[in-house]
């Protein structure tokens, strides 16, 4: 009778932090796996200790053996000198996964050696992935949805392990619109702030969405600005989670809401302005705050009434932001100084651009305080920009599968096939769109976009390509009249595929450093990303994706003069790139480069998605129609 192998349990270490209980303080660490000395990053977490988080986390198994070398000085005290020690720690993994691997989910591993203290945050790998439906929500499905690409881990996937969640924290008092501003931000309709009354709530309680996963908020319903008790809550609850370790349970951004007083009256109240200067003044952690100024639109109807002449939208728009700059943002930095990032914004039909700001501002302060891992969470969660998931798609490309395409280290052995597979999860998973069929993952889509890039390879690029490349706008032209003709309830949407949906014949090949590769993988990316873009604003209205749904984005696409322009310029690229062993790779770079110049201008798209006519593209989703 024959036995099935037995695979060593798999662990995930996400960070490390050191903390020494002596008078004596970390200088350094050194740390080794299997006598393989790493060169990480530590950094102060405490007075007493240093951390090191790894991205992705670190795959160890019952064999390994990690050593931390760590040295240290006793503080002078008086005129005695400075005393140096050296110790080394010793941690055999098997011991960790016999104590520790019936522990589902992430945890915080304690353990002592004399007086230091090493504190582990650790993923059990085999029970995580388990249970991805609750981790990740309806980014799950693990790379198992994709078979063959299951030895290739999503990024999306690991980054999800570190940080399942984008957390913030809402403060602002009843009435300035934070219901309304988080529903519209992050889509959930199912998770009111308003559904509680002052008080009936406490900070802590961590508000979820079924609609939306990747996001927790926290509310201060019951803090009125000046209450002392209130604003004592509020500063211990901001103060005890930057204190945490890990990722997933920090605060990534508070959303500080105060109504544009456009009938006069008081700006900020006393709590308000004594919260802005303690997080000036370092109290608060690294949480980026962000001051956002609600009702916006109700600013434009005053100065609106306040002039007789008929005023563009335009003109009117500049009066407002002057009336904004000088009752607003002027009292507001006399107050707390410039360090406070801000934004005004409206809910209102006609705002949308000022809600996308907002996203912006803080993906950017996101990324800037807690680094890729927060900030690829927060493009996912949010429902507003499409600039921001496009950055989120660029920024989880650069943590691992974009990197190095010429000669990737990710990529040798596999087929084409395989490698496209965990992009194409990757993008699509960032996107976060309704998708109850999971068209979006089925292998018809990848395999129109496989012809998509077929069509294009090999022709002969134009005398300059950069000049010729077409810009977001060229796009948006190309939507708004593929969208008026093709919307209509009865109206098929064929895709001039010849054949059906099946994959190109280049995806079967073996993954190699050439030429040809390269250009596959580079318009595979380009190609997915700005359909992806398409999707997002014809589903706009809240509409699930379909077959129909996306047939129209995709071709919207293809009769677009971008998607040969974008060609045209990746086969230039392509054939001036240089092989040679030790020669730059810029390919990354230059896949950002046509990515944002056909990035769709949010504003000029927020006015034609109220064009787009209804169609019921939830009926029409039984089959792909080529031709």
């Amino acid at each position: 009778m024959s036995t099935l192998p037995r695979t060593s349990p798999a662990l995930r270490i996400s960070a490390i932090t050191i903390r020494l209980h002596s008078r004596r303080s970390l200088r350094s660490i050194t740390f080794s796996i299997n006598e393989i000395q790493r060169d990480d990053n530590w950094v102060q977490s405490g007075q007493d200790s240093l951390t090191a988080t790894f991205t992705p986390p670190l795959n160890i198994s019952t064999p390994d053996h990690l050593k931390l070398e760590l040295n240290a000085r006793l503080l002078r005290i008086g005129p005695k000198a400075i005393a140096e020690m050296d110790q080394v720690l010793d941690i055999h993994v098997g011991e960790l996964l016999h104590n520790h691997a019936d522990q589902p989910g992430q945890r915080e591993l304690k353990e002592t050696y004399g007086k230091v203290e090493v504190i582990i945050l650790l993923w059990n790998k085999a029970a995580t992935i388990s249970q991805s439906n609750t981790i990740t929500g309806t980014i799950a499905g693990t790379s198992s949805d994709y078979g063959e690409s299951a030895n290739l881990v999503p990024t999306t996937e690991d980054v999800l392990y570190v940080c399942p969640r984008f957390r913030i924290l809402l403060i602002g008092k009843t009435g300035v619109g934070k219901s309304s501003l988080i529903n519209e931000t992050f889509g959930v309709r199912d998770a009111l702030v308003s559904d509680f009354a002052p008080g009936q709530a406490d900070i802590e309680t961590e508000i979820f969405s079924e609609k939306n996963p990747q996001f927790v908020l926290h509310d201060s319903r019951g803090f009125e600005p000046g209450e002392e008790g209130s604003f004592q809550t509020v500063r211990d609850f901001i103060q005890t989670r930057d204190k945490m370790l890990a990722l997933k349970d920090k605060l990534h951004a508070i959303w500080v809401c105060m109504a544009i007083p456009v009938s006069g009256g008081r700006l900020l109240e006393i709590g308000l302005e004594e919260l802005f200067h303690l997080k000036n003044e370092g109290a608060l952690g690294d949480v980026p705050m962000i001051a956002v100024f609600t009702k916006f639109d109700e600013l434009v109807v005053r100065e609106d009434r306040r002039h007789d002449a008929d005023l563009s939208e335009e003109e009117l728009s500049e009066l407002a932001e002057k009336a904004f700059e000088r009752e607003c943002l002027e009292p507001f930095r006399t107050k707390v100084g410039h360090q406070i990032p801000y934004n005004a914004v409206s809910t209102q039909e006609g705002y949308e651009s000022t809600l996308t700001d907002l996203i912006r501002v803080t993906f950017e302060n996101v990324q800037h305080h807690f680094g890729p891992e927060a900030s690829i969470v927060t493009a996912i969660a949010q429902k507003a920009s499409s600039i921001v998931k496009i950055e989120g798609c660029i920024a989880v490309g650069r943590l691992r599968y974009w990197k190095g395409l010429a000669s990737s280290i990710n990529f040798p052995g596999k087929t084409l096939e395989t490698c496209l597979d965990v992009v194409h999860m990757d993008i699509v998973n960032v996107w976060e769109l309704d998708d109850p069929r999971k068209n979006l993952k089925s292998r018809e889509f990848k395999a129109l976009v496989t012809q998509l890039v077929s069509d294009n390879i090999h022709r002969k690029p134009p005398t300059d390509p950069k000049k010729s490349i077409g810009a977001g706008l060229a796009l948006l032209g190309t939507i708004a009249g593929v969208v008026s003709a093709l919307s209509g309830p009865a109206a098929p949407i064929v895709i001039p595929v010849v054949g059906g949906l099946v994959l190109a014949k280049w995806v079967y090949d073996v993954y190699e450093a050439s030429r040809n590769n390269l250009e596959h993988l580079i318009a595979y990316i380009i190609h997915l990303t700005l359909i992806m873009q398409n999707i997002f604003w014809i589903a706009k209205g809240e509409r699930p994706t379909s077959k129909k749904l996306i047939s129209l984005a995709s071709v919207a696409y293809l009769r677009s003069s971008v998607k040969e322009e974008v060609h045209a310029e990746i086969s230039d690229y392509v054939r001036r790139s240089k092989f040679a062993p030790g020669a730059r790779d810029t390919t990354l770079q230059k896949i950002e480069d046509i990515i944002h110049r056909c990035a769709i201008p949010p504003d000029e798209m927020f006015k034609l998605v109220g064009e787009i006519p209804p169609f019921d593209a939830e009926n029409q989703d039984d089959s792909w129609q080529t031709e």
